[in-house]
Formats: C-alpha cells, structure tokens, sequence
C-alpha cells in the first residue's frame, strides 16, 4: 500500500524517536495514514453539508453512524481513500433525502422510524458485532460486550427519535429522519449483501485501470 509522503514522515519521525521496528513503522504509518484520511474527509462531509445546506443533517448523521459503527461494526472498503469517497457520498445522499423526508406526514416519517429501529435492532442481536479481516475480533467477551453496547446505542437513538420527534428546533424532523436513514444504512452493512456490494465497489475497474480513490 502507498502512503501520503506526510504519513510517512509522521511515522518516520516517530520511528527514529522511539527506535521501533520497520514492521512497528509500517503499523504506525497505516495508523496516521487512516487518521489523516477520517479528519479530511470529516471535514469534506461538513463543508458539502454547508455548501448543500443540509448541515444539520449531515452532521446528525456523522453522530449516528459513528456511534453505530463503533459498537455493531459493519462493511469496510480495503482502501481508506475509496471507504472515504464512499462515505461522503452516502453521507450527502442521506442529509439531501432528510431534507426532503422532513415534508412528508408525521405518520409517515415514524413508520420509517420504528421499521428502522426494529430491523436494526434484529440485526443486531443476529449479527453484531460484525468485524473485517483487517481487524478481526477474536475474543468472545468483547463480542458480547460491543453487541450489548451496539444495542445500548440502539436504545439511545430510539430515545433521541422520539425526543427529536416532539422538539420544536427547526431542524427537529430533518435530524430525525437524518437518523432513521442512517440506522438503515449501518443495519445494511451489517448484512452479507452489504458486503457483497462493498466487494463489488473495491473491483470495480475502468478499462483495464482499478478505481482506486
């Protein structure tokens, strides 16, 4: 894997200091790269969100993701900069469908919520937490521990649904059905055809060149 000249000199920096191993320096290296990379495109997602002003949005689902992923886990991309493109992309198609979902009859929006919650919940309790080959969980206390976190989270974020249902803020509706899209999208990476479609992104090929982001 290549790496941006700055990660390298971050971890080379770090590697003469501490006097580590070339393969600690490699670890060390792909760890800055990762962060780099979460911070740029953290800050790529915010300024679409303000430029498509769908920032409220956007920043609702930054949260919910985040918490989710965390615990539950989910598909992965095997590059860093293909996951982030992804992301962002993901990321505005849901705050852009929030803003418009926020329209529709109240009825409407919390049937979506409850099959949210519920099919997430399922999902969970079937699945959680689900790991990459990059970073396999391997002890069966901490898979029970992140699966009763991941459904903790769950419960706070039925708690936030309802809360944001019967606020006045207004932006109340657009974060409400900013979340409910998000647990959809996690619960969908949490399956075998979420995979399945992560697979298919990382081999897609343009010509006889890989797409590589």
């Amino acid at each position: 894997m290549s790496y941006l000249p700055i990660s390298k000199r971050i971890a080379g920096y770090l590697s003469a200091r501490t006097g580590i191993s070339d393969e600690q320096e490699e670890i060390v290296t792909y760890f800055i790269e990762v962060t780099l990379i979460n911070i740029f495109n953290t800050l790529n997602i915010l300024l679409l969100g303000l430029f498509f002003g769908t920032l409220p949005g956007i920043i609702t689902c930054l949260i919910t993701v985040a918490m989710l992923r965390q615990t539950a886990g989910g598909a992965h991309s095997n590059s860093p900069w293909r996951c982030a493109l992804i992301t962002a992309v993901v990321f505005l198609s849901i705050s852009v469908a929030a803003s418009y979902l926020s329209h529709i009859k109240q009825i409407y929006l919390d049937s979506l919520a409850i099959a949210a919650v519920l099919i997430g919940t399922f999902l969970i309790i079937l699945l959680a937490p689900v790991d990459s080959p990059s970073a396999p969980i391997l002890s069966d206390a901490r898979r029970k521990r992140l699966k009763i976190m991941a459904l903790i989270i769950m419960g706070i974020i039925s708690v936030a649904i309802i809360l944001l249902r019967q606020s006045s803020w207004i932006y109340a509706l657009e974060a409400q059905a900013a979340v409910v899209l998000s647990v959809f999208w996690t619960s969908f990476n949490l399956t075998r055809f979420g995979h399945h479609v992560m697979s298919y992104i990382d081999n897609l090929k343009i010509g006889s060149r890989e797409v590589n982001h």
